[in-house]
């Protein structure tokens, strides 16, 4: 169902591309049968997308199972760790830490596990064959789970530059500017003179500690259910890139990251009367206030309460200046507002008054610090009177805008009255 409907969205998305390319090749505005085929297959594709959305939400919920996959579930344990090949597996072995418990792991999976351990924890022992409460970090497929969680929630995870370092002291990041000094026109002969200028700068990136909530799970669903990495990823995964997205779009920079929206300065400001709306000329204003230099590889990002807004603006000829992406057997190309990407980021502002409800330069001058990988708590004893298990989620991240002084991002405002 989900690849249909996938297929579907293309083959609408491709028809009205070629709707949109024949009136610019012919130099012309829709007419009057394209303007209404072009709105009846916009809202078509909001629909699509809409069904999208619930499939993929369905398909990754996880909680609800057939009564198949619950059967393969309560298989997992007798299968062990062991890949096809007799050698062990990272996935089967995290699986079955998470189900049973580092106690309930053969030797040689408890090695691989330890081999895994972040050894700066402090962790109970647990030689004695009891479930421990260690933090164990996440194998890489999980990790590529919780990232593609991180973009689905936000926005800024799939535009910023993700910098991974292996420990949380302080990452200093160099700025140079030298955009305002000239060179002079000197005589032969002529000593020159020293640069009196301060072109370098440093911006600091720290570390803070984002922990999920205690996600208590009866025993009866880890023997029952195809209990597994998904059900981790979407139960406490979310908690994490939720938070992570809004500190690294609004962010105040006190006891937590600066956020994108508190270092990009104003682009274009809205006329009276703009407390909801932006219209076409104020796009290209916002464009052109980004430095040609910045210009390729930037992007718009924005709400999708302020996208529906976007979509419904024409350019001069009469013509959508939006564009909607694809990803089908050709490639994939994103969605587009005048040429350049747009990415949805929900922790940009809704349109009001003196809202900062849209951004537009090099996204990626957004600097996500990730210090080593997610890390997972597994608590036995902590609700074992209720028969339950518990599990923490928790990585340290900060981040910040990297600017020399020469604005990378600018955002559009909207009037205040």
């Amino acid at each position: 169902m989900l690849q249909k409907l996938k297929d579907q969205r293309a083959e609408l998305v491709t028809q009205m591309r070629a709707l949109h390319e024949a009136a610019q090749k012919e130099e012309r505005a829709f007419t009057t049968d394209e303007d209404a085929k072009w709105a009846a297959m916009d809202a078509d594709l909001a629909k699509i997308d809409a069904a999208i959305k619930r499939s993929e939400k369905l398909d990754t919920a996880g909680i609800v199972v057939p009564s198949e996959l619950r059967a393969a579930g309560r298989q997992i344990a007798a299968i062990g760790a062991a890949g096809q090949d007799g050698e062990l597996d990272e996935k089967r072995v995290f699986d079955k830490f998470m189900r049973q418990g580092m106690g309930e792991l053969t030797q040689e999976e408890r090695q691989f596990m330890l081999g895994k351990r972040d050894n700066n924890l402090e962790t109970r022992a647990f030689s004695q064959g009891t479930s421990n409460t260690g933090g164990y970090t996440v194998p890489q497929d999980f990790r590529d789970q919780l990232e593609i969680a991180l973009k689905a929630y936000g926005g800024m995870m799939s535009t910023s530059e993700i910098l991974r370092t292996d420990t949380g002291a302080t990452l200093p990041m160099p700025t140079f500017n030298y955009t305002n000094v000239l060179a002079t026109i000197v005589g032969e002969n002529t000593a020159g003179s020293a640069d009196s200028s301060t072109p370098f700068g440093v911006a600091n990136l720290g570390s803070f500690t984002y922990r999920s909530p205690i996600l208590p799970v009866s025993y009866e669903f880890l023997q029952d259910s195809a209990f597994g990495e998904g059900f981790i990823t979407d139960a406490l995964g979310q908690s994490l890139a939720r938070a992570i997205n809004a500190h690294a779009t609004n962010g105040t920079g006190t006891g937590q990251p600066r956020g994108l929206m508190l270092d990009s300065v104003a682009g274009k400001v809205g006329t009276t009367g703009q407390t909801l709306t932006v219209i076409f000329d104020d796009l290209i204003d916002l464009i052109h206030s980004i430095d040609p230099l910045y210009r390729p590889g930037s992007k718009f990002t924005m709400a999708d309460s302020s996208l529906k807004i976007v979509r419904k603006l024409k350019d001069t000829q009469g013509r959508p200046i939006f564009l909607p992406g694809y990803d089908g057997l050709a490639g994939a190309m994103a969605d587009s507002v005048l040429g350049y990407e747009v990415a949805v980021n929900q922790d940009m502002p809704a349109m009001a008054a003196n809202a900062k409800s849209i951004a537009f330069g090099r996204l990626d001058k957004y600097k996500l610090r990730i210090v080593r990988d997610v890390t997972m708590l597994r608590l036995t004893e902590r609700y074992a009177d209720s028969l339950q298990v518990a599990f923490i989620l928790f990585m340290r991240a900060d981040g910040r805008l990297l600017d020399a002084g020469t604005n990378p991002v600018k955002h559009y405002a909207n009037s205040a009255t």
